[in-house]
């Protein structure tokens, strides 16, 4: 097995540990025996428990940062494309958060309540996310379909903060999720919120 076959073999085998037993329940020991390698060879690639789980938050950092509707450059003319234009970003990291559902439950649930260093790497990660939030918003305005009175600050705060509480309460569950009602309920409250009357 080539050395980066074998490194994503550990990788894969550590997501099962540590979504069974979390992380302070996880050692070495179990992602080797998961993985079904020797000592040596996990440490080949991976210095500690620590190290495998920076790599997963890592890996799940870099899947949603890279997370973007396939569309073109939008035009936005009035409140329908600005509509559709929410309406492809939710489907699309709803859509990611579900099939990642594991790396991503690992994050949210494990990583935020660790302070070894994961919680600047998120706070990172989430400040990324906010500035496309409120760059967005703040594009809706410039094209007249958002209220010019928004904290626009504030604003992306929520939003964010919607995403994160339905990925807990739907997203993470091994059964399909109705993904259609949950980007039209985040579409339609979003826009409410935004656009006003």
């Amino acid at each position: 097995m080539q050395r980066a076959e074998r490194r994503e073999q550990i990788l894969a085998a550590a997501l099962k540990a540590f979504s069974r037993t979390g992380y302070h329940g996880t050692h070495v020991a179990d992602v080797i025996a998961e993985a079904g390698v020797a000592r040596g060879t996990f440490y080949l690639h991976f210095q500690s428990k620590h190290d495998v789980f920076a790599a997963l938050v890592d890996r799940t950092l870099e899947i949603l940062l890279s997370v973007r509707p396939e569309a073109e450059e939008p035009v936005v003319r009035r409140r329908a494309d600005a509509e559709q234009i929410l309406r492809d970003s939710y489907t699309t990291v709803l859509g990611t958060i579900h099939k990642h559902r594991q790396l991503m439950r690992l994050l949210f649930d494990e990583a935020l309540g660790i302070d070894k260093g994961f919680r600047k790497q998120l706070e990172q990660h989430f400040t990324v996310w906010h500035q496309r939030i409120t760059a967005t918003i703040a594009f809706f305005q410039e094209r007249g379909v958002a209220r010019e009175d928004l904290d626009v600050e504030v604003t992306g705060q929520l939003a964010l903060g919607m995403v994160e509480r339905l990925a807990r309460r739907y997203l993470f569950g091994v059964r399909s999720p109705d993904l259609p009602r949950l980007v039209e309920a985040l579409v339609a409250f979003e826009l409410r919120g935004i656009a006003g009357r």
